[in-house]
């Protein structure tokens, strides 16, 4: 997030990344029915964000925006499969990934121990992944958790965090994987632990967006495919938020998306900054982190959002419908509009995700 009180499209906007689980070992990589599948600069802030806290001196005053690429040629192997109405489970499975980046602390082979929520098939179908994963080279290792969503028009979109061990000890590593492979790698590294999102309390109330403009931001086209595999709707669109209280570092906003049951208002108070390296009218980068709410006439969608801020945001969330979507999930990126491809228009902070029957995943 970041930003004052004008209205101010979240390019890749404010911190949704929810990752209730934590997701993401990240590869387009998921079975298909028959064979194993294997599986993109930003508004400038008009003021210097407010972190919640600050790192010690003794930290490593620094962060490192990381790019790249994963492949993971063998697809999920190993994995027991059941299924009924069209949607298929795969559990236990392995993905053996090579990823290739800019920074040799996060250039490895990557293990994950991967699980797949299939509707369709992987050429024409949409899925839900999460997992544990472990990425390693000479110098150390990386251990964490990912979570995300697949859909063949568009490929993955996974989440992870990372921490540290060995020669890597005292850092974290998040990083976004999205696309069909080779996978797109976009990440940051920097010192200290992931955020714990655990226990973080539910939004209450109405989710008002003061100062946001009653007219939405126009939609850009969705995806040329499908954007419906049965009962999972694939979401684009493009999200606006305003600095409520800068003190409580509290946004709130409208999202405008090709999915009603995912257009409306949103709330996210108590939001948790830690950024490094601001100067002047740059916030610096770093990680963001809180709970966040989403309502409409129809009902609301409660989750856990978290993410980074790069010369733009990167946020996750894995929201929970109540109301009229009691039942359904909704797994949310707020990122570049230009992520998967040109934007007509402009660049505007986008959203992309994937509305699915059942529980968020919990690794």
């Amino acid at each position: 997030m970041n930003a004052h009180l004008p209205a101010r499209r979240l390019l890749v906007g404010m911190a949704a990344m929810v990752l209730l689980a934590g997701c993401g070992a990240g590869a387009t990589v998921a079975p298909s029915s028959t064979t194993p599948a294997p599986a993109s600069t930003a508004p400038v802030a008009t003021a210097p964000l407010s972190p919640t806290a600050s790192p010690t001196p003794a930290a490593v005053a620094k962060t490192t925006s990381v790019a790249g690429t994963a492949t993971c040629p063998t697809g999920l192997v190993g994995y027991s499969s059941t299924g009924s109405d069209g949607l298929q489970h795969f559990r236990g499975g392995t993905l053996t990934c090579t990823v290739t980046t800019d920074d040799a602390r996060v250039t490895g082979t990557e293990k994950a121990a991967w699980n797949v929520d299939q509707w369709g098939t992987a050429d024409n179908g949409a899925r839900v992944q999460w997992g544990t994963s472990r990425l390693e080279n000479t110098g150390g290792a990386w251990e964490g958790t990912g979570s995300g969503v697949y859909s063949s028009d568009r490929g993955d979109i996974v989440v992870s965090w990372y921490k540290g061990t060995g020669g890597y000890a005292g850092l974290g590593y998040f990083e976004l994987r999205t696309g069909k492979e080779p996978g797109t790698v976009r990440g940051l590294i920097f010192p200290g632990d992931p955020p714990n999102l655990a226990g973080l309390p539910p939004v209450t109330g109405p989710a008002p967006s003061p100062n946001v403009p009653a007219t939405p931001t126009s939609v850009p086209s969705p995806t040329p495919k499908a954007i419906a595999y049965g009962p999972v709707s694939v979401v684009q669109g493009t999200s606006e938020y305003t600095f409520v209280d800068i003190v409580g570092n509290t946004f709130a906003g409208n999202e405008t998306v090709n999915d009603p049951r995912v257009s409306g208002a949103f709330l996210a108070p108590s939001w948790t900054l830690n950024f490094w390296g601001a100067t002047g009218d740059s916030p610096g980068s770093g990680t963001q982190s809180g709970p966040s709410r989403l309502e409409n006439a129809g009902g609301t969608w409660e989750g856990v959002g978290s993410g980074i801020y790069d010369n733009s945001d990167v946020i996750a969330i894995w929201y929970k419908g109540s109301g009229s979507y009691a039942g359904l999930s909704y797994f949310e990126l707020v990122a570049r509009s230009d992520l998967f491809g040109p934007t007509a228009g402009g660049i505007v902070t986008g959203v992309f995700g994937q509305v699915f029957p059942g529980d968020p995943p919990t690794p």
